[in-house]
């Protein structure tokens, strides 16, 4: 299994500028939960605003404070390590840093004078955050406090539940439910939300015997590479709580294909009491092979400071990948079936702690 290249928040630039001469594009962890920024650059010859090379997309965030559901005294979380950036204004001064270097650079290489590499002052740029993804109603994604600090101008995607506790707060004005990948024949660019920019594109993929749609996946897909023959969009899978992974056979019969450069999905098992929450690393391993990531970045694996009444029934079996490609093999040996145990040595695998990033290349 191939390492990674990890970079801390404050090395954010040099990962962005990488991005920006080969058009890839920079995942950022947060939190050491489930909290994202995708930094996609802009495709060239794409309409952007002033002052900007990159489209960031915020994927549930909840920077701090509790957590709860239903009611305190039955369930209540804090993260017990820091967020990078306690507050959506300290990302926002961040990103609105970051690309003003990124704009002093490229002004630089070429040859333009301090005039022209002027950079934008806030009052040119409000915000930096360009698009919200909410992949679940549960305050651990869909955190009210965190999500009304962002500018009520950003759009917001959201899944169906998610989509209605948003709208009833009044606050953000778009508010769009994210369309099932089910239900995209054919030519599925065709589907995407209108906000979206041409080379974007964003649906949630379903299995029929998760009703609740807890184990579910928000596919991201994006073109942005400046110059390739292969005419399949490239697309980012997130599925913090795990999908089940026959759950992503329909991807092959995409048309346009689409190629997934990474899965984020997390290595713990965790259940309440014999409910299966999240999927852990044994699914994560069938999913990877099944959608073929060339990275597979773990999400959600926290260990929160817990309390209430739930928390007495959760259970917890943190796995490494070492380890699950170990059980994974003896459990082979000992039925004699031969399952699809795919070599993944060329998989990038990252476990990211908070503020780190990694460039996808």
């Amino acid at each position: 299994m191939a390492g990674t290249n990890m970079k801390p928040l404050r090395s954010l630039q040099d990962a962005i500028h990488d991005a920006l001469q080969q058009s890839r594009p920079v995942l950022t962890h947060l939190n050491a939960d489930t909290s994202w920024v995708l930094s996609l650059p802009y495709p060239v010859g794409a309409s952007h605003p002033a002052g900007r090379r990159l489209f960031h997309i915020l994927i549930d965030p909840w920077l701090q404070g509790p957590q709860s559901d239903l009611a305190s005294w039955f369930s209540q979380q804090w993260h017990v390590i820091a967020s990078s950036v306690q507050t959506i204004s300290e990302l926002n001064a961040c990103l609105e840093n970051l690309e003003a270097s990124v704009q002093i650079q490229c002004s630089r290489s070429l040859g333009q004078t301090n005039d022209a590499s002027r950079t934008h002052s806030h009052a040119d740029v409000l915000s930096c955050i360009d698009m919200v993804v909410v992949s679940h109603e549960f305050t651990d994604h869909c955190n009210r406090a965190t999500l009304q600090e962002i500018p009520r101008n950003t759009p917001v995607f959201a899944t169906q539940a998610a989509a209605s506790l948003i709208l009833s707060w009044h606050y953000f004005h778009q508010v769009h439910c994210i369309p099932s990948f089910s239900n995209w024949k054919h030519d599925w660019k065709k589907t995407l939300p209108i906000p979206l920019p041409s080379w974007l594109g964003i649906a949630r993929i379903t299995t029929k015997k998760d009703a609740l749609y807890f184990h579910s996946a928000i596919l991201i897909t994006f073109d942005i590479r400046s110059s390739s023959t292969d005419e399949s969009i490239e697309g980012i899978i997130y599925t913090p709580h795990g999908i089940p992974a026959d759950g992503l056979e329909m991807l092959s019969s995409a048309e346009p294909g689409i190629s997934v450069l990474a899965l984020l999905h997390g290595l713990h098992d965790i259940k309440i009491t014999v409910k299966q929450l999240n999927l852990g690393a044994h699914n994560a391993l069938r999913a990877q092979r099944v959608c073929g990531a060339k990275y597979w970045i773990s999400t959600h694996d926290e260990v929160k400071k817990a309390g209430g009444l739930i928390n007495h029934f959760l259970k917890r079996k943190k796995w490494t990948i070492e380890d699950a490609l170990k059980e994974e093999e003896r459990k082979k040996e000992k039925t004699g079936i031969d399952g699809p145990l795919a070599d993944i040595r060329d998989v990038h695998f990252a476990n990211l702690a908070s503020g780190q990033s990694l460039l996808l290349h």
